[in-house]
């Protein structure tokens, strides 16, 4: 099926957590406020679990042809943030204050460098090397579902 990642482990595909987005938002403060929007995934850290170190590849069926686009464009690896009962990954923070302010859009927000190479017919690999102990998602940069799994 497209768009499914597994994880490639000696030749044998291991399935990853599949996981709903939940759009967060919220403001809080008086006079100076503060608000953000984040991906909210739940519980505090996936059941899938890679030791620290390993260089871990995964692969994808594309819905596109693989050789059509930069696969970059249509898949990345974050690094989420854990709290105490869910994930989450910050898209939009800003402040607001009497006197003006700002916000920020924050796309590439944890994401984690890969490679991509072709795999089979249709499918692609997506290696990354090295990943620091938390808790990480690979997917569509905003697409709803992602693959979530750790790293201890």
């Amino acid at each position: 099926m497209a768009d499914i990642f597994y994880r490639l482990d000696n030749g044998t595909l291991v399935p990853l957590e599949r996981q709903q987005a939940a759009i967060k938002g919220g403001a809080h403060g008086f006079i100076v406020m503060s608000m953000k929007s984040a991906s909210e995934f739940p519980g505090a850290k996936s059941p899938v679990r890679f030791k620290n170190g390993e260089k871990l590849e995964f692969i994808v069926r594309s819905a596109v042809p693989v050789s059509a686009v930069d696969p970059n464009t249509f898949y990345c690896l974050r690094k989420l943030k854990s709290k105490r009962k869910t994930r989450e990954l910050v898209m939009m923070s800003g402040h607001i204050s009497p006197v003006g302010g700002s916000t920020t859009m924050t796309p590439a927000e944890g994401m984690v460098p890969v490679d991509f190479t072709k795999f089979g017919t249709s499918s692609l690999k997506m290696t990354a090397g090295g990943l620091a102990p938390g808790e990480y998602a690979v997917g569509h940069p905003y697409g709803p579902a992602v693959f979530c799994f750790g790293v201890d």
